[in-house]
């Protein structure tokens, strides 16, 4: 389904002079942190001048409503960075037009610029030094769609140092994003983020433009970490902590990563570097992108995908067999799409990462109960036959059970209505009221 595109700029409609606009959205991968949304306009002024409010540092918004009786959807909202225009050449000598093209970016692109800090602050939660650091950058995190953090990050003096820079390095250590959702809020995820999400849209292979390719290779494996943490006595190196994973090793030999942290304390950096082994110790089956054929789509599918964003939950059915191993079925976390918007076209790519590159270890809760120690032999599609406590690290996402830990990261005590007591929370009654509270 294709809807209709609008284009504002400095508050003015300017669709009519718009020919397309080609959107960035994301990253590209799991190892980076996002970049700043990028949007190129591409503008034919046959009809008449360039508005003079289109200036560098304009704000643009680019809305699309699929459907008229809903909403319209905000696919990207930052400032104009850079005006380049020029003439569309009918014959030689014969410029007769002008053309031109105009580049936004998200208000990520603004931390870069932002210099920040001017004295000592103490050790704190990553999400804390996040949003500590984005609010002396001018941008104040909601707490309702940002996380708190997961490990304590050590005490810092900034020392005059650009915004982008400290929370990106914080993020990186932590095994967190820093993010732009399309609609141009910043928001913070923490390395506990993924857990318990249900899927946010269901796409079949035949909703793609193309049949969808599989890529198992070696890249992003890592079997060996070791990662220093901790303030460093008298100016002397940090001290380390190292995990590895023995079968991987063994099978595909040493696969090392190693780096220094802003870790504070000796457990994070020991559960970090664990983590990350646990999630990286095998190769796993990688699809990069899902160039959708949205024109196909029906008005319920195509406003969730339009919805969805970094850290949400694609469920890919209808895959072909192919062979012994290879999905049929896939749960993909979004991380980005590229998109081009048109009069007549509406073409969407979305970038995906497999479920369990990202998603946290699972908890004692998430265990089905009916495993035992001496007979633990999960769903042929769940893990191998002959899995062990040690290779429990990803089961796929969890059916919920109503309990306090299966509730999202983005949950807040103050966030549940007052009636809602230990003995009266259960899945059916109190869970989905409390997580859309």
């Amino acid at each position: 389904m294709i809807g209709t595109t609008v284009v504002k700029i400095a508050g003015l409609d300017v669709t009519c002079l718009v020919d397309d606009v080609a959107i960035n959205h994301g990253r590209s991968g799991t190892t980076d942190q996002p970049t700043a949304s990028t949007a190129t306009l591409n503008v034919d002024l046959s009809a008449g001048l360039l508005p003079t409010e289109v200036e560098i540092g304009a704000n643009v918004v680019v809305t699309t409503r699929p459907d008229p009786d809903q909403p319209a959807r905000t696919r990207f909202k930052g400032r104009v960075t850079d005006v380049a225009l020029g003439w569309d050449d009918a014959g030689v000598d014969t410029p007769v037009s002008g053309v031109g093209q105009i580049v936004a970016a998200g208000p990520l692109a603004d931390l870069g610029r932002r210099v920040i800090g001017d004295e000592p602050w103490p050790a704190e939660l990553d999400g804390a030094r996040v949003s500590r650091a984005l609010a002396l950058a001018g941008v104040d995190l909601d707490p309702l769609l940002s996380d708190p953090g997961t490990v304590t990050i050590l005490p810092r003096d900034v020392d005059k140092s650009d915004a982008l820079s400290i929370v990106d390095d914080t993020a990186q250590t932590a095994a967190g994003v820093v993010w732009e959702t399309a609609a141009g809020e910043v928001r913070y995820h923490d390395a506990d983020h993924r857990r318990g999400v249900d899927p946010a849209v269901t796409l079949d292979a035949c909703d793609l433009l193309v049949t969808p390719a599989w890529v198992r290779t070696t890249d992003g494996m890592v079997n060996t970490v070791t990662l220093a943490y901790g303030t460093a006595p008298g100016g002397g190196e940090q001290s380390t902590v190292s995990a590895s994973n023995a079968k991987s090793i063994a099978k595909y030999g040493v696969l090392d990563y190693s780096a220094s942290t802003t870790l504070a304390e000796y457990d994070d950096a020991f559960a970090m570097a664990n983590l990350l082994v646990s999630r990286n110790a095998t190769p796993v089956w990688v699809m990069a992108a899902l160039p959708v054929d949205v024109a196909s789509l029906d008005d319920a599918t195509t406003l969730a995908l339009l919805d969805a964003d970094l850290g949400d939950l694609i469920y890919l059915t209808g895959l072909p067999a192919v062979s012994h191993g290879v999905p049929t079925t896939a749960y993909l976390w979004v991380e980005g799409w590229v998109e081009r918007l048109a009069w007549d076209a509406h073409d969407l790519a979305v970038t995906v990462s497999g479920y369990c590159r990202t998603s946290p270890p699972p908890l004692w809760d998430d265990v089905d109960p009916d495993w035992t120690w001496d007979g633990l032999a999960p769903p042929s599609n769940v893990a191998p036959p002959a899995l062990t406590w040690d290779d429990l690290t990803c089961l796929g996402p969890t059916t919920h059970a109503g309990r306090w830990t299966d509730v999202p990261s983005s949950n807040r005590w103050d966030t549940t209505p007052a009636e809602i007591t230990w003995d009266t929370w259960d899945q059916t009654a109190t869970r989905d009221g409390a997580d859309h509270a």
